[in-house]
């Protein structure tokens, strides 16, 4: 329950800071490249010697990187239905609806990442979701009150992407999805490479030095080592 409601409060979050950050584009671009290192460097630090060091990926050492590499596909798939929402792209003209593909496809994509936050060891996957899905409801927000006059359609839409996340957790806790927990984990970690490396490559504009974009990734670092290192004292 804690875990719903945490996943909950990143989107609240998330359209609390558009109203502060959104106005700002430069604010909002750092945010996003320290979401991006965050959940690069969470990745690399735990999710994935998690997956890899799970005692049935002794059997599956090969099919499990084969698993992630498959997580890489499915995001690049879904981000051609949501248009790059993921990672801080959406692009509308001003007189344009909504379009209700680009929000099918984020909202799946939420479902899938909250899969295997209900059979992590830790809760890695849930930080990591929780520090990304800020960025991305700021975003997602910011659009809905350009393109949705009605306030009405705006609540529900965030209302459905807050609950996207909790949803994919009951999946992975009460379904049969369960029992291929070591599986979704691997497909997630590949999602979680393709968005945090496109995040870091996009903002990294014209390939210049840019020391507080820098600054940025060097922080997301250092958090995901913390984070990190206090689920390795815990134990």
């Amino acid at each position: 329950m804690i875990e719903s409601l945490i996943l909950i409060s990143s989107v609240i979050i998330g359209v609390l800071f558009s109203k502060l950050f959104l106005k700002n584009k430069h604010n909002s671009k750092l945010l996003l490249t320290f979401s991006g290192a965050y959940f690069l460097a969470m990745t690399v630090l735990e999710i994935l010697p998690q997956v890899y060091g799970h005692p049935a990926a002794d059997d599956k050492h090969h099919s499990i990187g084969l698993y992630v590499l498959f997580g890489v596909v499915v995001q690049y798939i879904l981000e051609t239905i949501s248009k790059g929402v993921e990672h801080g792209h959406i692009h509308l003209h001003k007189k344009e609806q909504f379009p209700v593909g680009i929000f099918s496809g984020l909202f799946l994509h939420s479902i899938i990442e909250g899969i295997p936050v209900a059979t992590s060891d830790s809760n890695d996957f849930m930080w990591a979701i929780f520090v990304h899905n800020i960025p991305v409801s700021m975003i997602l927000y910011s659009s809905l009150a350009q393109h949705t006059p009605s306030y009405f359609k705006r609540f529900l839409f965030m209302t459905l992407f807050a609950l996207a996340a909790p949803f994919g957790y009951l999946l992975g806790k009460h379904t049969i999805i369960s029992n291929y927990s070591l599986e979704m984990s691997a497909i997630v970690s590949g999602i979680f490479l393709h968005i945090s490396t496109v995040i870091l490559f996009e903002t990294n504009e014209g390939h210049k030095f840019n020391l507080k974009k820098f600054g940025s990734i060097i922080v997301g670092f250092i958090l995901a080592y913390v984070t990190v290192s206090m689920h390795v004292h815990s134990h």
